[in-house]
């Protein structure tokens, strides 16, 4: 009670210019805070690596990406002639590389013909800039060969060199030149060209700029800067579902095969966010980078699971040894077998991993198999890991979906558990006093994965971001039990954004933050060394009473990379029937090709992400049922009813036997943005016959398989309105940190009562907007940025204006 008391929330009613009184007694400190809170979370998603923060400018660079075409290679010609590119398999330059490319050129004459790259959707030429080229490459035919940086599609010159190779040689060799730009051009191409009829083979074409802090194999500084200005203190790595893989054990992070000069990693695809890397950016180089961040590396190591399938427990020897090999190449002395290789590529000292994570979202407490003995195998790992290394802290997942209270179910020692939230702004907003109630009896709480995946707009806009702050408020006022956390995922390519919202959007010449990402930056430069105790008055609380089910809307069917089958198809509202049939194609407005009416029912015949099939008329009124027989044929997971559709980015579904067949699901779409409102685990058989009933009034929606209820849930907003305030002590320079979130509409007049510090002015920092709906993108990257101005603070009660939409943090002195 006297936490609840000490960190009381504030709900602001909708009226405006209410008055708030918020006293800060500066004499009592609830907690410590922990100085390892806030920290990143590193994946390779949306081309975060290979055309990201990775600085290879190359796309499929060692022509792994296909075995059919050589992608984002074409070929170039000067004038005329022919150039025939082949991808061949066999005298390759060593055993790890499995293709080459074969270039041969006719009919050219004295002109020049070869092969062009379109980079990662554009090569930034910047005028005065030196770039490195580096390839291999095997001469039968050339009277010399030159490279050069040109406009997009191969027009005009921008830079260009000979290439420095040993001509009286017909076998592999390595070749080097540089290339300075002449002219600024973000969409410039990559050209390799012979003169001549010429008869050549190329692998590991790699061109580099300036990387940050001039590393070789190095990354691209505007990204890794945009990490250092969030002063991390830890870095979570390598993922996420990146450690886990998909299909095959081979597709999983196997760390070993990332390090060493880049002709010798073969890079693998990475299934789950469905393209390949090149493993350019291996285990050493997220240890540098972790380095040269000020972040304690924290390793994320798999235990024998991937999607699709496991590693019995009787044979986890080989992960086991995986990981300690891992722990030995990071930690070791340069004298031990691994810690002499770390030392060879270049860091003769430890880079001294002190966190580890035993698996990764591996403990859903569900039965199913991404979360296969559990306990058994973290129990092993912990084991063979404390041996050697004592004072390592080992972190242990928990449930990651299906519920807000996940925990530890095991009397096994864990020094953090990880959670994970993906929610709204208005659950983040509702959560301030989550770990309020934390019994601390449970083991201390790493939240490793938390962002608003529902009401964040296109980008990312300021709500979003005001939900996380209040959520961070909240952990931060109960950092004796949260002591890190880490927002996710960081960063997006905008040509490949596979994943809303991201912190950092960027091309191939520009980069920008969202509102999320000024949050993490603003609360990690102002963070304190402890708690102050807040108290607050209401005038009062806002309630939301909107009904969020349409008074029109379309239900329909649908699959995700699975093949199912509906049948018996009805809608009902009441005693009235509105549809019933559900075989004839015709009736829906079928969103892919694969879908086929039959005897059994209208079939999913594809492997789409989603295929859908919704009917062609509307439902009127706020309560119906809708009842159908599913089955599923084939895939990854179950079927789906689409609900309450009113277009592509606002509607629900009940998800049937989701995310790889583990689970139950309502999920409600709002403005593009997905959230699941209730979860609960769950699998279905293949080639059986499920009875689904799913019954809407109004927000309430209650879902039914085989007659047994499943789920129960209610239509919520995206937002929750109201002010939110917490305080801290920086002992480092004598300052009050007091924040204040304002998530709605008003302007709130706020008199504030500081007992036991006297106030000599304070400076105020702001994230703020006129719209809760503000996003920043790369044309306007400052649309809601960070300010900060000195304000005076007179008197016993100084007075103090919250604006809507505002991140407030005030650094107070003291006289």
């Amino acid at each position: 009670m006297k936490r609840l008391q000490s960190l009381l929330i504030l709900l602001v009613a909708i009226a405006a210019n209410a008055q708030i009184d918020i006293r800060v007694d500066a004499t009592k400190s609830p907690a410590d805070i922990s100085p390892m809170l806030y920290g990143i979370f590193y994946e390779d998603i949306n081309h975060a690596a290979d055309g990201g923060i990775y600085a290879e400018l190359i796309r499929n660079r060692s022509f792994e990406d296909s075995e059919k075409v050589p992608e984002a290679w074409k070929p170039y010609l000067s004038v005329n002639g022919n150039v025939r590119m082949t991808l061949e398999r066999e005298d390759l330059m060593n055993k790890v590389q499995r293709q080459a490319l074969h270039v041969v050129t006719t009919g050219i004459g004295d002109t020049d013909a070869g092969v062009m790259n379109t980079g990662f959707w554009g090569i930034n030429a910047v005028k005065g800039r030196t770039y490195k080229l580096s390839l291999w490459i095997k001469v039968k035919r050339s009277r010399g060969i030159y490279v050069m940086l040109k406009g997009k599609n191969g027009t005009k010159f921008h830079a260009s060199a000979r290439l420095n190779y040993d001509k009286s040689k017909s076998s592999w060799q390595h070749a080097t030149a540089e290339l300075t730009s002449t002219v600024n051009d973000p969409e410039a191409v990559f050209v390799l060209t012979s003169t001549g009829n010429s008869d050549f083979y190329l692998d590991m074409v790699s061109l580099f700029p300036p990387t940050y802090k001039n590393r070789e194999n190095g990354l691209r500084p505007d990204l890794v800067e945009m990490l250092y200005e969030l002063h991390p203190r830890f870095m979570r790595f390598p993922g996420g579902c990146f450690v886990e893989g998909q299909e095959t054990p081979d597709n999983a992070f196997r760390w070993e095969r990332t390090i060493g000069p880049i002709e010798e990693r073969p890079g693998h695809w990475n299934k789950n966010w469905g393209y390949r890397t090149s493993d350019g950016l291996g285990f050493h180089e997220y240890l540098q980078l972790a380095e040269d961040l000020g972040a304690k590396p924290l390793y994320v190591v798999n235990i024998g699971i991937w999607h699709g399938g496991v590693t019995p427990l009787d044979s986890l020897r080989y992960w086991i040894d995986e990981c300690m090999n891992a722990l030995e190449y990071a930690n070791g002395n340069a004298k031990t077998k691994y810690g002499k290789m770390r030392a060879k590529n270049g860091h003769p000292e430890p880079f001294n991993i002190e966190y580890i994570e035993i698996g990764n979202e591996n403990n859903n407490n569900d039965g199913g198999p991404l979360s296969d003995n559990y306990y058994a195998r973290y129990r092993a790992f912990r084991t063979a890991i404390l041996k050697k290394y004592p004072k390592m802290h080992i972190i242990g997942d928990v449930e990651a979906w299906g519920t807000d209270e996940p925990r530890w179910h095991s009397k096994d020692k864990v020094d953090l558990v990880d959670e994970h939230y993906y929610r709204s702004p208005a659950w983040f907003a509702e959560n301030f006093h989550k770990y309020d109630k934390y019994s601390r009896s449970q083991p201390d709480v790493y939240c490793g994965e938390y962002a608003v995946t529902q009401g964040f707009g296109k980008l990312g806009n300021l709500h979003a971001a005001l939900g996380e702050a209040v959520f961070m408020m909240g952990m931060e006022n109960n950092s004796d039990i949260v002591k890190m956390s880490s927002y996710a995922p960081i960063f997006v390519n905008e040509n490949d954004d596979r994943w809303r919202p991201d912190m950092v959007r960027f091309n191939s010449q520009a980069v920008m933050g969202t509102p999320s990402y000024y949050v993490q930056k603003l609360f990690a430069e102002n963070v304190g060394t402890r708690t102050l105790a807040v108290t607050e008055h209401a005038d009062t609380i806002f309630t939301d009473n909107r009904i969020y089910t349409p008074d029109s809307s379309y239900i329909g069917v649908a699959t995700w990379e699975t093949q199912s089958t509906f049948a018996d198809i009805q809608v009902t509202a009441g005693k009235h029937t509105i549809y019933a049939s559900g075989k004839k194609a015709a009736d829906f407005l079928l969103r892919d090709t694969h879908w086929e009416a039959g005897k059994s029912g209208l079939s999913q015949k594809g492997n789409s992400a989603p295929a859908t099939a919704l009917l062609n008329a509307p439902i009127g009124g706020k309560k119906y049922t809708v009842t159908f027989r599913g089955r599923r044929d084939g895939g990854r997971e179950g079927f789906m009813v689409i609900f309450n559709y009113e277009d592509k980015d606002n509607y629900c579904w009940l998800n049937i036997a989701g995310c790889s067949n583990t689970s139950h699901r309502i999920e409600q779409i709002v403005g593009g943005g997905k959230g699941v409102l209730v979860e609960t685990p769950g699998h279905v058989e293949t080639g059986r016959w499920y009875d689904v009933r799913l019954e809407v009034d109004g927000n309430k929606v209650t879902a039914y398989l085989d007659e047994e209820k499943i789920l129960e849930t209610r239509l919520r907003g995206n937002s929750q309105e109201g002010v939110y305030t917490s305080a801290a002590m920086d002992d480092n320079t004598g300052e009050m940190i007091l924040k204040i979130v304002n998530t709605s509409g008003n302007r709130e007049n706020t008199r504030l009562h500081l007992d036991g510090f006297t106030a000599d002015g304070a400076d105020l920092i702001q994230l703020k907007s006129k719209s809760g709906l503000a996003e920043n993108t790369l044309d306007e990257p400052t649309m809601v940025y960070p300010t900060r101005r000195h304000i005076s603070l007179e008197g016993d009660a100084p007075e103090f204006t919250v604006d809507p939409y505002s991140l407030n943090i005030l650094r107070v002195k003291k006289q």
